[in-house]
């Protein structure tokens, strides 16, 4: 409806959303998992904790989480790393084993005899006397103990070496990749702490558009009542407020879902909403160049020591066919009481040769299946190499593209909101209809939900760069 008369105009925010007039960063999100709230919204975190249910309100914790605070949690409690260090201490063990074939093995053992042997009922023997005579006896029971100790010590046992050896580089392999692991942790902690603030930032803008929508029903309402405008401008307002309040609602439980994923990744019981007390930084404005940090990354150097430890285990194959020489070395004491009191004590020192001369093709099959695995892990070795080389690339140039369109996605966010103001001047003007009016605010929205959105995406894109160049990632390093 155009030029018939002059609408009343509604100051603009005079029906915000209790709490989304004050907007307030946290910080949470995962890095897998929260690039799909990359769609989701954004509240302040006082309007998102005012709409929690009370149930999750009361298991709040106490104070604000800051990001070093996350982090230091997370570095600690996440099962995926937790599960890393596991094996990395398996590991250990296994090359504290493998020192069995270095090292000497001393045994001890005791035996206690007491027996009735049937052919010791009866034993002749001559009886003294006058008259010597044959005579029986019984030697029963017989009755001793035996004790001993024993010493071997390997003296040249090629298949142990190559075991030690092999031990050594799969420990250290284990090392390096919980080394990656909490790299990979570190990132994920800061993409899902970013991401649960993200979210809540959406909430607040899609609290300010359901406010902007209210604010023209109430103007279109008041136009009709006056008679400017038709019924139609107010059944498309009342349609843009119920839109506007479902995207609230789906908003706000996407902040439950994204601290969901923040207690995940932090390895924290319970439910609610976390508290967090560290706003979303701006992305960086440079990075430096880091191809040449590419290959010491710690999976590659993973790798690499998994490809030594085939390689060992080719050598240890081979050493099957060798011969192995041990030194013996024993001493034992023999006690034996019946029938005939005997104190014995003996030892011997030798040394011991064991060659296994044909073992049913368990060798050779040994030896072939180790082949394969050292084949195996030299692929593994190249494709994660040129995967490395590629992640550097693509995650430099996902920044610079994701940096460009949060510089453009803010000045957009002003051009917005001034356009709106000028359509809304122009509709209590009569200039413009009810559906300009809602394009507006749409419009606004969008800008709004781009930015958003934007700086996050920017913000962790600089991170997984860092990730990917081997580059220090942390809190102190956002900037």
């Amino acid at each position: 409806m155009h030029g018939r008369g002059r609408r009343r105009l509604i100051p603009l925010g005079s029906e915000l959303l209790p709490g989304s007039s004050q907007p307030r960063a946290g910080k949470v999100a995962c890095v897998a998992l929260l690039l799909s709230l990359c769609g989701a919204a954004a509240p302040d975190a006082a309007a998102a904790a005012s709409s929690a249910p009370e149930s999750a309100l009361a298991q709040t914790p106490s104070h604000a989480l800051s990001l070093a605070e996350a982090l230091a949690l997370a570095h600690e409690q996440n099962p995926e790393l937790l599960i890393r260090r596991a094996r990395a201490a398996r590991a250990a063990g296994e090359k504290l084993r493998s020192r069995q074939g270095v090292l000497p093995t001393v045994s001890l053992d005791a035996t206690y005899l007491k027996a009735d042997v049937g052919l010791l009922d009866d034993v002749p023997v001559l009886t003294p006397g006058s008259t010597p005579g044959l005579g029986f006896v019984s030697a029963n029971p017989v009755e001793g103990n035996l004790l001993g100790v024993q010493l071997l010590q390997p003296l040249v046992n090629f298949e142990a070496w190559a075991a030690r050896r092999q031990a050594g580089h799969l420990e250290q392999a284990a090392q390096l990749g919980a080394r990656r692991t909490r790299d990979e942790v570190t990132v994920a902690t800061i993409a899902s702490y970013f991401g649960a603030s993200t979210a809540q930032r959406r909430v607040a803008a899609e609290s300010r558009g359901l406010a902007t929508a209210r604010r023209a029903l109430r103007q279109a309402e008041a136009a009709l009542e006056e008679g400017l405008v038709s019924r139609l401008d107010r059944l498309q307002a009342r349609t843009r407020v119920a839109e506007m309040e479902a995207r609230v609602a789906a908003a706000r439980s996407g902040v439950v879902r994204a601290h969901s994923i923040l207690r995940q990744v932090l390895g924290l019981d319970g439910e609610g909403l976390i508290p967090l007390a560290d706003a979303m930084p701006e992305p960086p404005s440079s990075l430096s160049p880091g191809n040449h940090q590419v290959l010491e990354r710690s999976d590659l150097r993973a790798r690499k020591k998994a490809l030594d430890a085939a390689q060992a285990g080719v050598e240890r194959a081979r050493a099957g066919y060798l011969p192995a020489v041990n030194l013996v070395l024993r001493y034992q004491r023999l006690e034996l009481n019946q029938p005939v009191g005997l104190n014995e004590t003996d030892w011997v020192l030798g040394v011991n040769l064991g060659w296994t001369i044909f073992a049913g093709y368990g060798r050779a099959g040994a030896l072939d299946a180790a082949q394969a695995a050292e084949r195996e892990a030299r692929i593994e070795l190249d494709a994660l190499r040129r995967q490395a080389r590629a992640e550097e690339r693509d995650t430099r140039a996902e920044w610079q593209a994701q940096r460009l369109g949060w510089e453009r996605a803010r000045s957009s966010v002003r051009d917005a909101q001034e356009a709106l103001q000028l359509t809304e001047a122009r509709y209590a003007e009569g200039l413009d209809d009810m559906r300009t009016l809602l394009g507006a605010q749409a419009e606004v929205l969008a800008a709004d939900s781009r930015e958003i959105n934007a700086r996050y995406n920017a913000l962790m894109a600089a991170q997984r760069y860092r990730l990917a160049v081997a580059a220090e990632t942390g809190a102190e390093h956002l900037r």
